[in-house]
């Protein structure tokens, strides 16, 4: 076996084998991949507990996400705990929740969506700016609370992160990714509220997908599936390429590219 690859191997090894405590340490050290292996040790656990807590996928992955962000900051500051991460991590997890219930809880989103401006264009071009509306709003009433909470405060209201920081009780760091997912998400709910239902059991599962598909966020496997269902299925794709005219109108996420739509065959 070659030298170099042998020690890499014996080392990758080590890494997996260090406990709790010992990445704690490395993270103390600065060691940043110390603190991704923790993450993936735990993070099933953390979505167990999480789903306890809050119903939609997209709050379980943003109160994950900030518990383990704030348990590595103060571990990389010194603080926090020496060993028994899982215990801090899901203690940190259920205080961010509460937290964020009570701020959740004063926030009024009682808010109608604005009248469209009057159009040169006449009558049909002021109904398509109001169906629009219609489906903008449709789509932001499906996100999750947090999630309509950072787009409205800072997109209507104006607020800065800085802000709307202690509202929602992360940084306003925190703020920026939250009001990054959100924006995501409701490019994706914008698409899904364009899908019709499905006659067929067999095409339910991907036109509940098929708005997370064209924004390209579907894991690879599952957008396998969806696409070989769509090369079989003339009404799926049929569907599948007349929204993919409206993705293209909208950001692509970073990283991101519009998928393909197979041929049917």
């Amino acid at each position: 076996m070659d030298a170099t690859l042998g020690s890499t191997l014996v080392t990758e090894a080590d890494e997996d084998e260090r406990t709790d405590a010992e990445l704690l340490a490395a993270v103390r050290a600065g060691d940043c991949q110390a603190g991704g292996e923790l993450f993936r040790r735990h993070v099933t656990l953390m979505r167990r507990v999480a789903a306890g807590l809050v119903r939609q996928q997209a709050e379980r992955d943003d109160l994950v996400a900030e518990a383990f962000a704030r348990v590595l900051s103060t571990v990389a500051a010194g603080g926090g705990p020496e060993s028994n991460a899982p215990a801090y991590l899901v203690a940190t997890m259920r205080n961010l929740f509460a937290r964020w219930s009570r701020h959740e809880n004063r926030i009024d989103l009682y808010a109608t969506v604005p009248e469209p401006v009057t159009l040169d264009g006449g009558a049909d071009e002021l109904a398509v700016m109001r169906s629009e509306d219609r489906l903008v709003w449709s789509a932001y009433r499906t996100l999750p609370g947090r999630w309509r909470t950072v787009l409205w405060r800072m997109s209507a209201e104006g607020d800065t992160p800085a802000e709307l920081a202690p509202v929602l009780g992360v940084s306003p760091n925190g703020v920026a990714v939250l009001a990054r997912r959100a924006r995501e998400g409701l490019r994706q709910a914008y698409l899904q509220v364009q899908v019709p239902d499905a006659k067929l059991p067999q095409c339910q599962e991907v036109r509940r997908r098929m708005g997370a598909w064209l924004r390209g966020t579907l894991p690879a496997r599952r957008a396998g599936i969806l696409a070989e269902h769509l090369a079989a299925c003339e009404p799926c794709h049929a569907v599948a390429a007349e929204l993919a005219e409206v993705n293209r109108e909208l950001p692509r996420m970073t990283g991101c590219c519009d998928p393909a739509i197979p041929e049917p065959r």
